[in-house]
């Protein structure tokens, strides 16, 4: 299992200090793959860092910079000794999303749209697959007004990638099949190669066919979201 597509969730720009993205996935062996064909930095240094040994306040470390070969982290609580760091640790890489999206159409065999954009709020419009539109977002903590956003703007099927199906309830997937839509989870269904490209476990032919199956639920929720009442209720009102 990739560790990538976890920490890309909890990226909310999809951008952090070389240090964290470090911290986050040292010892995934892949991690120098997806550092060369994915991320990029443009001199920008954060002021902040996530603290590596979180106390209970969980406050964030203070970067000082003394000098170029002088910088620490520093607790704002004095909690713990101040952390060394290298320049390049507070440099910010951020994702190149489109090399990324690219390589993910050519392993699932998705027309790459050129004009690749932002459609709905933290949403992506990829392209489309055997004339099926298809979105990505990385920010799933409001993956229902996501998928909302998506149905009432057009009411045809659509794929939808997401990172992982941490935040997929049943509910959701429930109404997604009954719309002919699926949901594709990157975690589950795409595997970093030594090249950079992604090796797929199904195809979305497959994945199509696995989602419509009577009965079947892949996804198991432990709570359901108030807001998935919506969809439910917006489909049968219809």
């Amino acid at each position: 299992m990739d560790r990538i597509w976890g920490y890309l969730e909890e990226l909310p720009e999809q951008e952090a200090a070389w240090k964290e993205w470090q911290h986050s996935l040292s010892g995934w062996h892949r991690f120098n793959t997806f550092y060369t064909h994915y991320l990029r930095v443009d001199g920008r240094r954060v002021k902040l860092l996530n603290c590596t040994d979180p106390c209970e306040q969980g406050y964030p470390r203070q970067v000082v910079e003394n000098s170029p070969s002088d910088i620490k982290a520093v607790c704002p609580q004095n909690q713990a000794e101040p952390v060394h760091l290298k320049f390049r640790d507070i440099l910010i890489y951020s994702l190149r999303l489109d090399a990324l999206h690219k390589a993910i159409c050519a392993s699932l065999n998705i027309k790459y749209a050129e004009d690749c954009r932002i459609e709905h709020d933290n949403v992506w419009h990829l392209g489309d697959y055997s004339g099926t539109e298809v979105y990505i977002t990385y920010k799933t903590s409001t993956l229902t007004d996501t998928i909302s956003s998506i149905y009432l703007s057009q009411q045809n099927p659509f794929i939808l990638i997401v990172p992982t199906i941490k935040n997929i309830t049943s509910e959701i997937q429930q109404f997604m099949a009954k719309n002919n839509s699926i949901l594709l989870s990157m975690e589950a269904e795409l595997s970093l190669q030594p090249d950079g490209s992604f090796k797929p476990v199904r195809s979305i032919a497959e994945c199509m066919k696995s989602c419509n199956q009577p009965g079947q639920q892949r996804y198991q929720s432990k709570m359901l979201p108030i807001e998935a009442y919506k969809f439910l209720f917006y489909n049968e009102s219809k």
